[in-house]
Order: structure tokens, then C-alpha cells, then sequence
């Protein structure tokens, strides 16, 4: 078996067992997204971790000590879009509309610092395709592993935009009224589809969310303990955030609160970050001899995001509208070098949901609503809506050149290009602590 598929309120998604791809998403009978069979060799619905975009040069300097990548990108020289691709993953419970996988991402010379990786996909009428990533740094000395954390692993449903105990809030529209000619009808209503961090799914009873999960026989046989462990942090989180659950919390309209769990994880300033360099300096005797062992690292760099390619039912993008709320972009170098940044104007103004036609685009955009935003391919003659919710604070627009634009590339990104570099919005994990972020995908239909 190399895939699995779920199915629930008229989605169907199919997985890869290689890193998680996403490989296929419908609604009915239209394309959510460009099938990854179509597109080789383009990264269509990858999972992007422990860097997303381009490492220039495939290299990398963290605490003094510099990594060589792996360089897969031949024309630019850079390193592209992590380590997952290509990395099996098990399954951990398997139902009809959610498959939650796991692996281990083993450290490497590149990259000396081995991962565990959770990924959960559900799809269900009230949002869609929802998917969750979870990574934590374990490192490899240590023998017991990594201590457990109180809120490890969380259901990918309404809860996506939680993270380690916080609440996200309930995501839906964040632009306000948008205009009749460029959005199907209904799209001014409260979303009712939005992503919520408190809210149970209202498909599921609250007292029994946990022990299914916990109890699911469509689980595989031949578990091991670490899986059953894993399975029991999914649940425990999963009730943990049903009996703080806001009964009357409003979708498009609730406070959201911050979702960047780099805030929690993360050394602050550069001092903290010399206090990890000299943590991790060796003790020496007179004698130029080691007086203790090598050290375990007390943080290992990430990043993450997610590279879905989103079609309108197959629609050309000539005749397509893309919404972006994003005010600033990044000027990059083809390696992924960052030259500068400026305020989006022209062809890279996606605010108003221009017409892709005429439009290149290969850029990464910031200065997004920190509550969250959505991104929206409107096929305007038919009104056929593909909305993307999610809350990181980047994103790469990509308009398919490569692929004859059968879609445009939302990429969800939690840091710019060539972060591995330039510390921007990197994250520093700690031994033991777990890392989220997700996304949606829903379709919305003209009545």
C-alpha cells in the first residue's frame, strides 16, 4: 500500500505514505487541487519541513557550526523544500474520513537533528480537507527519548490553528464584505466552514470524540508501543480541547489569538542565542582533552509549509481570480537569495482578487492578518469557489509555469525563503516539544 484515501461530506483526499503528499483532493466530482500524478517532479501537495522554499547554495551556518544540504534544485544550486518527500511514514489509525501517520526523520550531516513527524488529514462537510503537521526534536542521545509535552498531538479538525494549549479561535473570511461580481453567492454570510481551535466538530459527540480515537478499529495491526503512545496523545489532546470547547463561540467574527508557536519555543533575542552557543561548548582539561561528552544541541532549526496546487474543477486560470490579503512582498534572487522587500502593487496585488491572466508569479508574500487569512480561486463564470484558510505568516504564490498553469501554488510557509540563513522567522525547537501548523481546503458553490 503507498496511499491511503478518505472520504467524508462529498471530499475525497488521497495520501501518500512518502511524506504525507497530498496527492489528490475532490469535492464531488471537481478537482480541488492539481492531482500530483499530473504534475512530476513539481512538489504538488508536499509537506515541506524542516526548511520550505530554497536554501541558497544547499548550505547553512546554525550555532558556528556549518551544514551542507543536499542540492536539488541543479539550476539554482539550492536546497529545495526539506526532507519529507521521500520519507516513510506509518499508519497510526485509519478511519474513513481521517488517517493520522508518523515517522522519524533521522538526523543526517546536512541535517543532525532527528525528527518526529505526525501528520493528520480529515475531511468532513463543515471544512473540508482539513491537515495538521506536527514536528519534534529528539535528539538521537537521548536514550529514553524526549519528554513528553502536556498538549502533544491534536484531532486535524476544527483545531487546526491550535497550538501546544492555545486557542486559535474560530477563522473564517478575514477580509470583510467582498465584491458580488468576484465571489459566489453567500460568500458575505458567516463562514461557516472556518477553522475553529476550540470548537468540536459539531458531526462528533463530545464524550466520545476521545475514546473513538483511542479505541478506532480500523487501526492496522502490527502497532508498536511508540504508536499506541502516539495514539493516546492524540486522544488526550483531542478531549482536552473539547472540554474547553466555546459552545457559542461565533465563526467569521471571534478573537483569534497569536498561533506562532516559535514564540514558545524560541530563545529570545541574540542573547539567548549566544546562551545556546556557549551551552553547547564542551568543557576542556588543561590537556586540550574533552572533559565531558559531545552535548546533545539544545535546538534544531525548522521551518515548514505546504505546497498544494489549487484548481477550480480543472478550470483555466485565464478565467480564474485570486484573493490574497498579503500587503508586502519579498524580492528573491532564483537561488533564493532575498534582495528586499517592498508593498505590493501592480501584478502582485492579490487584495481585490485580480485575474490571473497575463499574471507570472513566483514570490513570497507577508504582512498578513495575524488572526488568520484566506486565500480564494474564484472561477468567475461559474463562481465555483476554492478557499484556503490558514494563520502562518507567510505564503508562496506560484501561478504553474512549470506544470502549463493547469493551478496556482498556495504555499502556507512559516518563515521567507533562505530562513536557514537569515534566522527571519525561524523556529528553534527544544528537545521534546511539539511544533503545528495546518491548513484547510473547502469548496463553495454558486447556488
Amino acid at each position: 500500500m503507498n496511499s491511503v484515501s478518505i472520504t467524508g461530506g462529498g471530499y475525497t483526499a488521497e495520501v501518500s505514505l512518502l511524506g504525507g503528499q497530498l496527492l489528490n483532493l475532490t469535492h464531488h466530482e471537481d478537482e480541488l487541487i492539481v492531482p500530483a500524478a499530473k504534475t512530476d517532479g513539481s512538489f504538488a501537495g508536499a509537506v515541506l519541513a524542516p526548511w520550505p522554499n530554497r536554501t541558497k547554495g544547499g548550505s547553512y551556518t546554525y550555532n558556528g557550526v556549518e551544514h551542507l544540504l543536499p542540492v536539488n534544485e541543479e539550476a539554482t544550486g539550492a536546497a529545495l523544500h526539506g526532507l519529507l518527500i521521500d520519507l516513510p511514514l506509518r499508519v497510526i489509525s485509519e478511519k474513513e474520513s481521517e488517517v493520522q501517520l508518523a515517522g522519524w526523520l533521522e538526523s543526517s550531516e546536512g541535517y543532525p537533528f532527528g525528527l518526529d513527524i505526525a501528520l493528520t488529514y480529515r475531511v468532513s462537510a463543515d471544512v473540508g480537507l482539513a491537515a495538521t503537521l506536527m514536528a519534534r526534536y529528539r535528539p538521537e542521545q537521548l536514550e529514553d527519548g524526549a519528554p513528553e509535552t502536556e498538549a502533544p498531538l491534536v484531532e486535524a479538525d476544527d483545531s487546526v490553528l491550535a497550538v501546544d494549549g492555545v486557542e486559535a479561535g474560530d477563522l473564517g473570511a478575514s477580509e470583510g464584505a467582498r465584491d458580488d461580481d468576484d465571489v459566489s453567492p453567500g460568500a458575505d454570510e458567516p463562514d461557516s466552514a472556518g477553522l475553529s481551535a476550540a470548537e468540536p466538530d459539531s458531526d462528533t459527540p463530545d464524550a466520545d470524540a476521545a475514546d473513538a480515537l483511542a479505541a478506532d478499529s480500523d487501526t492496522p495491526d502490527g502497532e508498536t508501543a511508540e504508536d499506541e503512545d502516539l495514539k493516546h496523545d492524540l486522544a488526550a489532546s483531542a478531549s482536552e480541547d473539547q472540554e474547553s470547547a466555546a459552545p457559542d463561540a461565533a465563526v467569521a467574527d471571534a478573537d483569534a489569538t497569536d498561533t506562532e508557536v516559535a514564540d514558545t519555543d524560541v530563545p529570545d533575542g541574540e542573547a539567548s542565542e549566544a546562551e545556546v552557543r556557549d551551552a553547547d561548548a564542551p568543557d576542556a582539561d588543561i590537556d586540550g582533552t574533552d572533559a565531558t561528552p559531545a552535548q546533545v544541541p539544545q535546538t534544531a532549526p525548522f521551518g515548514a509549509g505546504f505546497h498544494p496546487y489549487l484548481t477550480a474543477g480543472g478550470a483555466s486560470l485565464r478565467e480564474c481570480r485570486l484573493r490574497l490579503p498579503a500587503r508586502t512582498m519579498l524580492k528573491t534572487k532564483a537561488d533564493g537569495t532575498v534582495t528586499g522587500r517592498k508593498s505590493v502593487s501592480q501584478d502582485f496585488d492579490l487584495t481585490n482578487g485580480p485575474l490571473l491572466a497575463g499574471r507570472n508569479i513566483d514570490h513570497a508574500f507577508t504582512d498578513l492578518p495575524e488572526e488568520g487569512w484566506t486565500a480564494e480561486l474564484i472561477h468567475g463564470p461559474s463562481g465555483f469557489v476554492v478557499r484556503m484558510i490558514a494563520d502562518s505568516p507567510w505564503v508562496q504564490v506560484y501561478t504553474g509555469e512549470r506544470i502549463d498553469r493547469a493551478g496556482v501554488a498556495v504555499e502556507p510557509m512559516t518563515c521567507p525563503p533562505n530562513a536557514l540563513n537569515s534566522g527571519e522567522d525561524l523556529i528553534h525547537l527544544e528537545p521534546g516539544k511539539w511544533f503545528r501548523m495546518g491548513y484547510s481546503i473547502e469548496a463553495i458553490r454558486a447556488d
